[in-house]
């Protein structure tokens, strides 16, 4: 089951507890919208439901919230106008998402998971190690994950600026996956000459496989904290928002929790602010500065 799931199974149930301590401070209902498509590469649907579903009825109302609606989106679009019309409370999705789609306004501190290796993600352009720079990438074959805004937008930035063409124009061929394991599988039995994936991912597959190491390298690295982030509504009481982190955060001291974080790779729960959103903002931007370049050279 993936991270931000975990901890959100694991953190609202003991928040409410501790919320419903005091009749001034309980809630009886939080909506969470998540982008699903930032989701299913690790979870189908089906389980990510009958988790949801599960975690509502065992935790949501014995403590006093009668209603947690979580609310599947496929189009960050739809989300983004739910979230605009105050539809959501709190929302889960990738970082780069937010800086392109969302109000920034609209949107105040969360919580991210940690890796437990303490070190950032990243997202990654991975080569076969007979490739030793960006200039030999030309008429090469990508693999990279399908419906993945984030690893798209960094890996233009990387190739228009080198070939002064977007991606799709640069390789022979793109295979999109669904799988980030699916990535390095590919490059390693040579179907593929470059990929796109996360470092986590890559580290876990080295780790089963060492030779993976002796065909495939790190050609670029974008770190990034946690692949998703997860915000509250300005509009979210700020008293309740407040002890609701300082209850999340307070897992991280829990051996029952700490055993649940080892076990799918988390090292602790942090909050996160609006501006650790800003390395996103910048790639971005960037990446709007470069596409804007080579359409005016089109014309």
């Amino acid at each position: 089951m993936i991270k931000v799931l975990m901890f959100l199974l694991l953190t609202i149930p003991y928040c409410s507890a501790t919320l419903s301590a005091n009749e001034q401070d309980t809630i009886s209902k939080i909506t969470i919208g998540w982008y699903f498509p930032g989701i299913n590469k690790k979870v189908s649907r089906t389980d990510f439901q009958i988790a949801i579903n599960f975690w509502m009825d065992e935790f949501g109302k014995p403590q006093g919230i009668e209603d947690i609606n979580s609310r599947l989106f496929d189009s960050v679009e739809k989300m983004k106008i739910a979230f605009n019309n105050s539809e959501l409370d709190y929302i889960v999705a990738p970082p780069l998402l937010f800086v392109k789609y969302f109000d920034m306004h609209k949107v105040t501190k969360g919580i991210i998971a940690k890796n437990i290796t303490g070190k950032p993600y990243g997202v990654v352009v991975l080569v076969r190690k007979e490739l030793q720079n960006l200039s030999e990438l030309k008429n090469k074959r990508l693999v990279m994950p399908d419906n993945d805004e984030l690893a798209e937008v960094f890996l233009e930035t990387l190739v228009i600026p080198e070939f002064k063409q977007s991606y799709s124009q640069v390789f022979s061929s793109v295979n999109y996956t669904q799988k980030h394991n699916t990535v390095v599988h590919q490059l390693f039995f040579n179907q593929a000459d470059v990929g796109v994936t996360y470092l986590e991912s890559f580290d876990l597959m080295v780790e089963l496989n060492p030779q993976i190491a002796d065909k495939i390298k790190i050609l670029a690295n974008f770190p990034i904290d946690s692949p998703n982030y997860s915000f509250f509504h300005k509009k979210f009481p700020e008293k309740l928002r407040d002890e609701l982190i300082a209850a999340m955060i307070k897992l991280n001291k829990s051996d029952e929790a700490t055993q649940i974080f080892n076990g799918f790779m988390m090292e602790s729960l942090l909050e996160c602010s609006v501006e650790s959103l800003e390395p996103f903002y910048q790639l971005n931007e960037r990446y709007k500065q470069l596409k804007q370049q080579i359409s005016g050279k089109s014309r």
